[in-house]
């Protein structure tokens, strides 16, 4: 790897942890009192919709550090994709650690953690949504029937430039990034409601990475701004409902790598 390579590379993981950084700064923002905090946010549970991304699995193990229990949605969560691996080895661990009663000399971030329970979800699709709903609410802890947050992390992208691309690109994009997080929005907001929850989406970036020239990026970024309408407004319409709309704005990172399966480096 080059030094230019490498430079470029250490940006993005920046970049994506800056972006776990700030949803981690909203949802933690009204924990005041520190003696307690780690057992509000253990009794919190969040969806985050696609965890076969790495945005979406970078940020499913941060609420997971934090003490939050996170329902991580995949494609195929009986499968063998690089999540799904990163998964079970994070259960296998936690049970280890469960069995041998928990180490006392083992720092307080290590004791905080929380618990990830893997889910089938396409949110493309309202029927594997009305499934990933059932099955919630199937886990939830007796007496409960609400989620504390669901982040919609899923996303494609497709580049070439816009008079070699195909309308099914740009039908497939807008499918994925605008009509997915609606779908979601709409089958989860019953649950949101009753813990006065909060939908968080992922918009453009401040300096959106599609008006680098040669990206080819048009169609996805339109795509990304769309979803910026659609938080402004779904925040409006949800606000007498006591349900919260977060926008998160990443940085100018390229979304190839933000929305990419991770890869194992064996």
């Amino acid at each position: 790897m080059d030094v230019e390579t490498g430079a470029i590379l250490a940006l993005q993981i920046l970049a994506l942890c800056s972006i776990v950084a700030a949803l981690l700064a909203y949802l933690m923002r009204q924990s005041r009192n520190a003696a307690d905090e780690y057992e509000s946010r253990n009794k919190r549970h969040v969806l985050v919709t696609s965890c076969d991304t790495c945005v979406g699995l970078q940020i499913a193990l941060a609420l997971y550090e934090a003490g939050y229990k996170v329902f991580a949605g995949l494609l195929d969560p009986t499968g063998s994709s690089p999540s799904v691996k990163i998964l079970k080895a994070i259960e296998l661990e936690r049970q280890k650690e469960g069995e041998s009663g928990g180490d006392p000399q083992q720092p307080e971030a290590t004791r905080a953690r929380g618990q990830i329970v893997p889910l089938e979800l396409d949110p493309t699709r309202e029927d594997s949504l009305r499934a990933c709903l059932d099955a919630v609410r199937a886990k939830l802890p007796a007496g409960e029937d609400g989620l504390w947050a669901v982040v919609h992390t899923g996303g494609l992208v497709l580049p070439g430039i816009i008079e070699k691309q195909t309308s099914s690109m740009w039908e497939s994009m807008l499918r994925h990034n605008l009509v997915a997080p609606l779908r979601t929005a709409r089958v989860f907001i019953p649950l949101l409601r009753i813990k006065r929850g909060r939908i968080v989406l992922l918009g453009d970036s401040e300096t959106s990475y599609g008006s680098k020239a040669g990206s080819g990026l048009v169609a996805f970024s339109a795509s990304r701004k769309a979803v910026e309408g659609v938080a402004e407004a779904l925040k409006s319409e949800l606000h007498s409902s006591g349900v919260d709309v977060v926008l998160l704005k990443p940085p100018p990172v390229n979304p190839l790598v933000l929305y990419a399966s991770p890869v194992l480096k064996t």
